[in-house]
């Protein structure tokens, strides 16, 4: 493991450590579904053959992906209405689109998987059981290995990996929505959130102008 990474793996733990140490801090369960979109600039992905004849998976211009992510975040309250968090999560999108016609009949879906961690700072407006809620922060992607399906008219189906630079990809975060106190223990949230990618650093190159927009509910248990 690089010396970049394991820098960026510290820089992650340290504020859940820190919330740990402290005594005003909740434990939340976080599931979103999502919406990506992408501009892809003539990109050939090339998944593992494992033997197999396959074939390179083209994408050019738009393209909405649909998904959602999941996991669990570290809730540390600092000051009245303020609180920053960390977590880690797990996201899948999904594009699919038809074969080439070079190809053959058929349709590919790409399931493109990272764990994400989130370091957000929040503020609810009011002490009120129901206040609106907002949130700005980053993401840092660690891509693991994707998923391609391959259906081909009169032929079996495939199913193939796809292998990525482990390298981090970095988002910003902005997000607005509601929070509802159910007891002084248990707190739901619910908001959209827009999110921008910047890719990864030194990937210029190969970066696509890339956003996603969500609904991020967490169930927060307060300790």
């Amino acid at each position: 493991m690089n010396r970049t990474l394991c820098l960026l793996l510290a820089l992650l733990i340290s504020p859940i450590a820190l919330a740990f140490g402290q005594k005003k801090l909740s434990l939340s369960a976080a599931i979103s579904p999502t919406f990506s979109h992408t501009v892809y600039k003539f990109r050939y992905l090339y998944p593992e053959s494992d033997g197999q004849i396959v074939e390179p998976v083209f994408l050019n211009g738009s393209r909405w992906a649909t998904g959602f992510s999941a996991g669990v975040s570290v809730i540390r309250d600092y000051a009245p209405g303020w609180s920053y968090s960390s977590g880690i999560w797990f996201q899948q999108l999904t594009i699919r689109q038809e074969r080439q016609p070079t190809a053959g009949e058929g349709t590919i879906a790409l399931h493109k998987r990272v764990v994400r961690f989130p370091i957000q700072l929040n503020y609810y407006s009011s002490l009120k059981r129901l206040s609106p809620f907002f949130s700005m922060g980053f993401l840092v992607d660690l891509p693991i290995t994707s998923r391609v399906v391959v259906k081909r008219t009169g032929e079996s189906t495939q199913y193939l990996r796809l292998l990525d630079k482990p390298r981090p990809i970095f988002l910003g975060l902005l997000g607005a929505g509601a929070r509802y106190k159910l007891t002084d223990r248990y707190t739901l949230s619910a908001q959209p959130v827009w999110s921008y990618n910047f890719g990864q650093l030194g990937g210029a190159n190969t970066h696509d102008n890339s956003f996603e927009v969500s609904l991020l509910m967490h169930a927060a248990y307060a300790f």
